[in-house]
């Protein structure tokens, strides 16, 4: 049998450090979605016209608001089913588990720096940035040599 390599094991540790991350910014949504909500208003023009007339009581009432919450906990629930499905056939050395690990983080990097450029309340950007900052050590430690010698060995 072939030794997991180092590489291999704290990748799956992003993985669950991803996981975490995303957790915590579900649960962050919904303590702060009234911030959210302030700052989607402010980057819409209709919203922001009825923001400064009525606040955010009169937004919330004339126009259909994003929901912020349901959104990201399905989202959270769909991105813990495929990375940890992707997780356990990377670990047991299928290659595309490990593909598809590179197009999570690859995508994780892609909608991180989206958010961070809707000029989204400052708990988001530094969220965002842990999650670019993950996502790129994973991507690092699937395409790291002893990765690859693994792939190739298994």
């Amino acid at each position: 049998m072939i030794d997991r390599p180092t590489s291999v094991t704290l990748a799956l540790r992003i993985v669950v450090a991803l996981s975490f991350m995303a957790g915590m910014t579900t649960v962050m949504v919904a303590i702060f979605r009234t911030d959210l909500v302030l700052a989607w208003a402010e980057g819409n023009a209709g919203a922001r016209q009825i923001l400064r007339e009525g606040g955010l009581a009169a937004v919330e009432r004339s126009l259909t608001v994003p929901g912020f919450v349901p959104i990201v906990v399905t989202s959270f629930v769909i991105f813990l089913m495929l990375v940890w499905v992707f997780a356990v056939f990377f670990r047991e050395g299928f290659t595309w588990g490990r593909i598809c690990l590179g197009g999570v983080a690859v995508f994780g990097i892609f909608l991180a720096v989206l958010c961070i450029a809707s000029d989204i309340p400052t708990l988001f950007v530094v969220l965002s940035i842990v999650m670019i900052v993950l996502c790129a050590a994973l991507l690092v430690l699937l395409l790291h040599p002893d990765t690859t010698r693994y792939f190739r060995e298994i």
